[in-house]
């Protein structure tokens, strides 16, 4: 009960929390929480998540407050990945908002440090993810990745930049099961990009485009 009420009271003042030393703090108010009761935790965060996120979707805000969203998101995911059927069960909500997350802090950060460290805490959690002790386990991640970000749920620039961050991450990994997935999903990469972004009737930003180099 404690939990719940922390989190109702917390995720949607999202926007008083911007400063880094208080973004770190949540990092150990949520490892802690998650330690005390996981599926409390789990369950209320992702609600009181979707509730900001859709918030923040519906008109334009300060990109300080994607960015604190997209960080929240960052270290949920991992947190969510402790256990397979939370995982599973949580995956698509997150994995959409962190593609639309990061897409509004690309699109609209005037500053490159932040667009960089949009950038940088999404790779990390993707990072860890995907380097899952078992490999078989990192494999479906990727491949759910890749299923979810092609749903209709999804705008396609946003799935875009996240796809591209998803392939360079993989590219980079010790492991390389999530590598051999994207590379056997190679023919759906270039599919999505000419139908959905070369074949887009709006003009598409440059960020996007340089997506098409991490695939």
């Amino acid at each position: 009960m404690e939990i719940t009420i922390i989190l109702e009271h917390l995720i949607p003042k999202y926007a008083s929390f911007q400063i880094r030393p208080l973004l770190s703090s949540f990092h150990t108010l949520f490892r802690e929480l998650c330690r005390v009761n996981r599926e409390a935790f789990l369950a209320t965060v992702v609600r009181e998540l979707d509730v900001a996120t859709s918030r923040v979707a519906v008109k334009t805000n300060a990109v300080g407050n994607y960015f604190t969203l997209l960080d929240w998101v960052n270290y949920i995911l991992p947190l969510s990945s402790a256990d397979n059927e939370d995982f599973v069960h949580y995956l698509p909500d997150l994995v959409r908002w962190q593609g639309f997350l990061l897409y509004k802090c690309l699109a609209e950060a005037k500053k490159k440090g932040l667009r960089a460290s949009a950038l940088r805490t999404t790779r990390a959690c993707l990072r860890g993810v995907f380097q899952q002790k078992q490999s078989i386990v990192s494999g479906n991640t990727v491949e759910s990745y890749i299923k979810i970000l092609s749903g209709a749920k999804t705008s396609p620039f946003a799935s875009a930049v996240l796809l591209g961050v998803v392939a360079g991450v993989s590219a980079r990994l010790r492991n390389k099961l999530p590598n051999e997935v994207v590379e056997s999903s190679k023919s759906f990469f270039y599919d999505f990009f000419l139908k959905e972004i070369l074949g887009s009737k709006t003009r598409v930003p440059e960020f996007v485009m340089v997506s098409l180099q991490w695939t």
